[in-house]
């Protein structure tokens, strides 16, 4: 492994969808720490002060606002900023898991909760090249589901993806993988606006409620500013959908949903 030409790297993981929902996912954004610090300070005190969350975005124009320079600021140099979107079924790892659940019982969460977390990471620092070895600490926004008696998060991803690191001769390191509160670090805040956004994107639900209209509008608000950069970054994203027939993940190309959703949503124009 050459040690010489260092990248260090931030990289802020974020899940979206209820265990009872079909649709759930995971997602992962790495951002260079020299590009990051950049905008520390600014970007930070927007979410210190704002209690930005997609999930309760319903158009409040202050909020609106927010979330338009934090999108802006952080996809200014959106080539810079990489996504990787795990989708998968709850349901199917229930049902995948039955042979299983007599001998592990809680293999279901382990797998959602350490399984999947890793695939995400490790998709976002592989394959640099031979001649860059990635520096990275992994931010986690702090939910109890990763934390069990058997199990914790931030403990297994730090040895798992560096025993991968080695066993794969990758040129990565992961020095820490850290718990975040909300609203601690805007890294978590735009992890968390981008990933609702994706999960917005896919779903494309009509307008039928104030709150699905103003999402709806933002991200097409979003979409056409070519200032956001959110376009041309929402292309760039890989998107894993985990399907039925051959219990696997595959690459999905997310500017499918793109078209669809822009498609669906033209009465925003204008």
């Amino acid at each position: 492994m050459n040690h010489d030409k260092n990248h260090d790297v931030n990289i802020y993981f974020d899940e979206s969808g209820k265990s009872n929902e079909t649709i759930h996912l995971m997602g992962g954004i790495l951002i260079p720490k020299s590009y990051y610090e950049v905008n520390k300070e600014k970007l930070d005190s927007i979410v210190n002060e704002s209690s930005i969350h997609w999930t309760s975005y319903g158009g409040h124009t202050t909020i609106r606002d927010s979330i338009k320079v934090l999108i802006s600021e952080v996809l200014l140099h959106h080539h810079l900023v990489k996504m990787n979107v795990i989708s998968f079924d709850i349901n199917k790892i229930e049902a995948n898991s039955k042979p299983i659940k007599p001998i592990i019982s809680d293999v279901v969460d382990r797998t959602i909760y350490t399984k999947f977390p890793e695939r995400v990471v490790y998709g976002l620092i592989r394959k640099y090249g031979k001649n860059t070895f990635i520096n990275a600490d992994v931010f986690i926004e702090h939910d109890y589901t990763y934390e069990a008696k058997n199990y914790d998060l931030k403990v297994d991803m730090l040895r798992q993806l560096n025993i991968q690191s080695i066993y794969r001769g990758e040129n990565f390191r992961i020095n820490k993988v850290a718990y975040l509160s909300k609203r601690s670090s805007y890294g978590i805040e735009v992890t968390d606006l981008l990933l609702g956004i994706v999960r917005t994107i896919i779903l494309n639900e009509s307008s039928d409620s104030k709150r699905k209209k103003a999402k709806n509008l933002l991200i097409m608000e979003l979409l056409t500013d070519n200032k956001s950069n959110l376009f041309q970054f929402l292309k760039s994203i890989r998107l894993f959908e985990w399907h039925d027939d051959t219990n696997e993940l595959k690459l999905t190309p997310f500017e499918s949903y793109l078209d669809v959703f822009f498609s669906s949503n033209l009465e925003f124009l204008g």
